[in-house]
């Protein structure tokens, strides 16, 4: 909603100031107006705490202290310890271990324990039974005993170390004492039980494991024994055997390839042997393939013989002795060498049949020994396999068989890395309820409801007390207070006439300092005529109206006073008169000024009363008659003081407003909101002319002193029927003529 368009009584921030500032003023009148709320509050709640303390049962309170660590005492050895036990020295399993063990401790298990080793009477006790029977408690006693142990149990580590507080709280400062070591006690032996029926149950199992292992390691040894037999196995290491084998395998395909190429070569001799042949045999290559001394003496001879018979043919005839002797020689030698080549081939035949059959040889030997690697070879991983099996038994064996052992020892040893420290000491002075606790929080709680009350005074006073204030939501120069009557007069025409009649009085003061204020707040224009308006009803606007009328013409001007309200006239009253005729009279022009005015008791005062009550006073105050009768009235009189309607309620005094030539505010300490000053102030944002305010009904008492700005009495909406009004001695509406221009339309 637009700030120009809400109403008197919309809604508005509580603060005391349009900043979103504290107002700390108004908060210090709020604390000394309810001071004793404060006070009554605190003393309720500290009364309260008192008794509530008293009522409560005294608890006491004791711990016993245990370390626990995370790791067993290592009395066999660092490697027997990590055999022995799961615990560990790693940070975050260390603490996973203790977190664990303080839900041990706190466990229903624990707690039930602990009360089946008490005595009947303490368990008795913790069922808080006065009147102790002489018998032992039955399983549904011990379960509830069990339950009232735990919930009173607690436990405490302490920071940055392996320290455990068991903590006990009991109405009986014995019992606390006594519960906290029993279950020390319990925890600690049922840890240690625990973990000597883990060590049994470990060496149980590891005993039936270790017959089990104990037969597959004969089996194995006999599997492994029988393979040995029957292949014939005397040497163990198999692999240098392997490698030996290796080599000869190597060494024969070297011969063989040797063998084969021999062979080759010697097939290859008798093929070219046999290719070459010669008409000479002392001429033919195949001689070469010998390579003995004799060929080449055969071949020496055959040429000496044949030089020799050639001479001899020279020098002897063919039948000469000597040359049939010769070619006898020659023949000879011819035949020599021809045998001598056969011998050559058949030597060289005979060569490559043996080359053939030490091929024959080598390739078998060959053959033999890869069938013996290929064997061999099958045969170790086969050895292998079944040794890798009694081997891994046999390791199996040991490694039970050692833990086995160890287990025998840890079972004798009866280890714990649970062990006490301190026992539980018997409380002296019970930790609960603590007096001097409880006062302190049942004050601390008292002055906080008495604050919070504060606070919703503070939010919902939303009237204006001080000058600041006014000010700041007017918008306007703060022009002055009237205090309170002291002795408040009954009648309306005393209270009219109290600074006529008491010219020396605080209120007279305080007029005449409003009247001083008016006069100087436009020293170069001259005010002739003063609208005084209120934004709410019971403001007191007619009475300071009343109150400036007097002043001003008891400083010798010529003032007029007049009744601008003409729904509820009251300046008739206050002045004792019963007039017929006044201002709405005036404005339809059915009487003269002389015959309206009525001449008060005090010099230089009239007053224009509202005269018949009009059914519409807005179009009156609209009409040029109205301003004609104003300006006219100016002629007259010095001053000319017009009490109108509350803004807030009706439209008069803003249509008034707009023809004067200044405008007064009136407001009342502890009543005037801050929503309806707010609309007033928009209201009149307009032409009017709002020279100031005055704050009424101010107990002078409180004024000036520490809460200068917040002295009186508090108030909010007054019930107050505002609309037409008609007296007994009064003109009927109805006779009221209507304005002169509301004619001219009509006609």
């Amino acid at each position: 909603m637009s700030p120009d368009l809400q109403g008197p009584f919309d809604s508005a921030s509580p603060s005391g100031s349009g900043s979103g500032q504290i107002d700390w003023k108004r908060i210090i009148h709020i604390l000394q107006k309810y001071f004793w709320v404060l006070i009554l509050t605190t003393g309720a709640a500290t009364t309260l705490a008192w008794f509530v303390t008293k009522k409560k049962t005294p608890l006491y309170k004791t711990h016993a202290t245990i370390v626990i660590s995370s790791q067993l005492p290592s009395y066999l050895g660092s490697q027997i310890k990590t055999n022995l036990t799961e615990l560990s020295d790693d940070y975050w399993y260390a603490k996973r271990y203790l977190e664990t063990q303080f839900e041990v401790i706190r466990s229903r298990n624990i707690s039930y324990l602990t009360v089946q080793r008490l005595e009947s009477k303490k368990v008795f006790q913790i069922l808080g039974l006065k009147n102790i029977p002489e018998r032992a408690p039955n399983t549904d006693e011990m379960s509830a005993a069990a339950n009232i142990l735990r919930s009173s149990l607690s436990v405490i580590p302490i920071q940055d170390s392996r320290i455990v507080q068991i903590q006990v709280i009991s109405p009986n400062p014995e019992l606390a004492r006594d519960l906290a070591n029993a279950v020390m006690e319990t925890y600690i032996d049922e840890n240690l039980e625990r973990r000597i029926s883990s060590t049994k149950s470990a060496s149980t199992w590891l005993d039936s494991q270790l017959k089990s292992l104990k037969e597959k390691l004969d089996e194995a040894d006999k599997k492994l024994l029988d393979f040995h037999i029957k292949n014939g196995i005397y040497d163990v290491n198999l692999a240098e055997k392997m490698s030996r084998l290796t080599k000869i395998v190597g060494e024969r395909t070297l011969y063989n390839e040797n063998a084969e190429r021999k062979a080759e070569q010697l097939a290859e001799k008798l093929k070219i042997f046999k290719s070459l042949q010669a008409k000479n045999p002392v001429n033919d290559p195949r001689l070469d393939f010998s390579g003995k001394e004799h060929i080449y003496a055969l071949r020496a001879g055959y040429y000496s013989n044949y030089l020799k018979l050639q001479n001899d043919r020279i020098e002897f005839l063919e039948k000469h002795p000597q040359v049939i002797q010769g070619e006898k020689s020659l023949k000879i030698i011819s035949d020599n060498i021809t045998n001598e080549i056969k011998l050559i081939e058949i030597s060289i035949a005979a060569d490559y049949r043996l080359s053939l059959k030490v091929l024959a040889r080598s390739r078998q030997a060959l053959e033999q020994a890869f069938t013996e690697a290929h064997s061999l070879a099958k045969l170790e991983v086969e050895h292998a396999k079944i040794k890798r099996e009694r081997d891994e038994i046999a390791k199996l064996y040991d490694l039970v068989l050692a833990r086995h052992k160890e287990t025998g020892l840890a079972e004798e040893l009866k280890t714990n890395n649970i062990r006490p420290l301190d026992n539980a000491m018997l409380p002296r002075m019970p930790f609960s309820p603590r007096l001097s606790v409880n006062l302190m929080l049942g004050f601390a709680l008292g002055m906080f409801i008495g604050l919070m009350f504060l606070v919703l005074f503070y939010y919902l006073d939303n009237t204006v007390k001080s000058q600041d204030e006014l000010e700041m939501y007017l918008g306007c120069p703060f022009l002055g207070y009237l205090p309170m009557l002291p002795p408040r007069p009954d009648d309306r025409q005393s209270r009219a006439y109290y600074i006529f009649n008491h010219p020396r009085s605080t209120i007279a003061e305080a007029i005449r300092t409003i009247r001083t204020n008016i006069v100087f707040a436009t020293p170069d224009n001259p005010i002739k005529t003063l609208m005084i308006t209120s934004s709410m009803p019971l403001e007191g606007k007619t009475t300071i109206s009343s109150y400036i009328a007097i002043s001003m013409a008891m400083s010798g001007e010529k003032t007029l006073l007049i009744d601008g309200d003409m729904r509820k006239p009251t300046i008739h009253k206050t002045f004792g008169q019963k007039p017929q005729r006044g201002l709405s009279s005036l404005i339809v022009k059915k009487s003269e000024v002389e015959d309206s005015i009525i001449i008060s008791d005090i010099e230089n005062l009239h007053v224009l009363p509202c005269g018949p009550i009009p059914p519409n006073p807005a179009e009156l105050e609209q009409s040029s008659n109205f301003k004609e009768l104003l300006e006219k009235l100016k002629g007259l009189y010095d001053k000319v003081i017009i009490d109108t309607p509350p803004v807030g309620l009706v439209t008069d005094p803003v249509i008034i407003a707009q023809v004067v030539d200044a405008v007064l505010i009136v407001t009342r300490h502890g009543r005037s909101t801050r929503p309806a000053i707010r609309y007033t102030r928009r209201a009149m944002s307009g032409k009017a002319r709002i020279i100031g305010s005055v704050m009424n009904y101010v107990d002078s008492s409180k004024w000036g002193s520490k809460a200068y700005y917040y002295g009186g009495s508090r108030g909010g909406y007054y019930t107050y029927s505002y609309g037409y009004h008609r007296e007994e001695d009064e003109a009927s509406t109805a006779d009221t003529p209507e304005p002169e221009d509301k004619k001219k339309s009509k006609s």
